[in-house]
């Protein structure tokens, strides 16, 4: 409830990995659809009804979910991008 609460932003590394698998993901809005792209295999909710909405959505078009589940793990959690950064910061410091 914490998470959902303070909207603090956090995502499941077990989510990252669904969707580097392709596989459409549906959470709980915790905040991170401020840095997320949301719609296209990545939704999230906040009641019954947008969870509903959200398995309508993606069960009228599997494929493009999937495809854009896949597109989205690469463009957000690609370990080229992230470490790449996290290098840069570190390499700031030394």
């Amino acid at each position: 409830h914490a998470y959902v609460a303070s909207k603090s932003g956090w995502f499941s590394d077990r989510s990252a990995c669904y969707l580097g698998l392709g596989v459409p993901v549906i959470l709980q809005e915790t905040g991170f659809g401020r840095v997320l792209p949301l719609g296209e295999g990545l939704f999230s909710f906040d009641d019954l009804d947008s969870a509903a909405a959200a398995v309508e959505h993606i069960a009228m078009d599997p494929d493009r979910h999937a495809k854009a589940a896949l597109d989205l793990a690469h463009s957000h959690f690609d370990a080229e991008r992230v470490l790449s950064g996290m290098l840069e910061v570190v390499d700031r410091h030394d």
